[in-house]
């Protein structure tokens, strides 16, 4: 038997790289495209390869037995055109601008099309770009989106920088269900509960007709031993003359539970047992 020749492995180090620039420039000429993606009125042009070599949302799309596996265009419902557009061509390049004006359009379209990497990189900027002014909209944005930890910092920033959140226009607007969730956190960073009540009656005073009656509710979150002196009653009114402004006082009078609400903001009682 003659011995075998001599045998090299060659590699072409720019082989991935330079087939990507290629499929690239076809996608740019709308060359060899075998899908048109449909969002809202624009029409995206790809290759069905390509995404499924990116996204696990397209992969399981276009290799199962599902209708769009086989359509030559496929609508993608409620994803913003532009950052689609953004994330195809990311498939091709492995690039993508992120900006403070699109990053949460971004987030949710890599978190429909399950691109984990640019889902992370979404998540890393926000956290990055978090501030007293905008966190409670990041962390609502997170838990809307599923993204767990992003949340998480949220929240936790959210706790820490407390007193600076409370005095944006975030917080006067949060729905009642989130000013509880905050109210109910232990890990709130205030000097004390006087600042927890006050934040409370300012977010109350910002539409006191529609959200007094949620102060029964609301106040069961004070810690009332921790207020100066502990109580267990509390008395709000609001000034006649002054639309929207509540005032209050409370007293340590036995606890009892009773409510009086009448229109416009007029007076009310809560005693709340400690």
């Amino acid at each position: 038997m003659e011995a075998c020749g001599p045998e090299e492995l060659f590699q072409a180090l720019s082989h991935a790289e330079d087939t990507f620039r290629k499929m690239e420039n076809y996608l740019r000429h709308k060359q060899l495209c075998d899908v048109v993606l449909l969002a809202g009125e624009r029409r995206i042009p790809a290759h069905r390869l390509v995404l499924s070599s990116v996204s696990d949302y397209f992969a399981a799309m276009f290799t199962s037995n599902v209708r769009e596996a086989t359509q030559d265009e496929v609508k993608m419902e409620e994803v913003d055109p532009d950052a689609l557009w953004a994330l195809v061509q990311y498939a091709y390049t492995g690039r993508l601008e992120l900006r403070e004006d699109t990053i949460e359009s971004l987030l949710s379209a890599s978190c429909l099309l399950q691109l984990s990497a640019v889902v992370q990189a979404c998540c890393t900027f926000l956290v990055k770009q978090l501030h007293p002014s905008n966190c409670l909209g990041i962390r609502s944005f997170a838990d809307a989106q599923g993204c767990q930890d992003l949340h998480k910092v949220a929240h936790n920033y959210t706790m820490e920088h407390f007193l600076e959140v409370m005095r944006n226009q975030e917080f006067l607007l949060l729905p009642p269900s989130e000013i509880e969730k905050l109210l109910s956190s232990d890990d709130m960073n205030v000097p004390d509960e006087e600042t927890v009540m006050g934040a409370l009656m300012s977010w109350v005073q910002q539409d006191c007709a529609g959200r007094q009656h949620y102060l029964p509710r609301l106040l069961a979150h004070i810690r009332l031993p921790l207020l100066a002196p502990p109580v267990s009653t509390f008395h709000l009114s609001s000034r006649p003359h002054a639309s929207g402004d509540l005032r209050i006082s409370h007293s340590s009078t036995t606890p009892q539970i009773a409510v009086m609400t009448r229109s416009d903001c007029s007076p009310l009682t809560w005693a709340l047992s400690n």
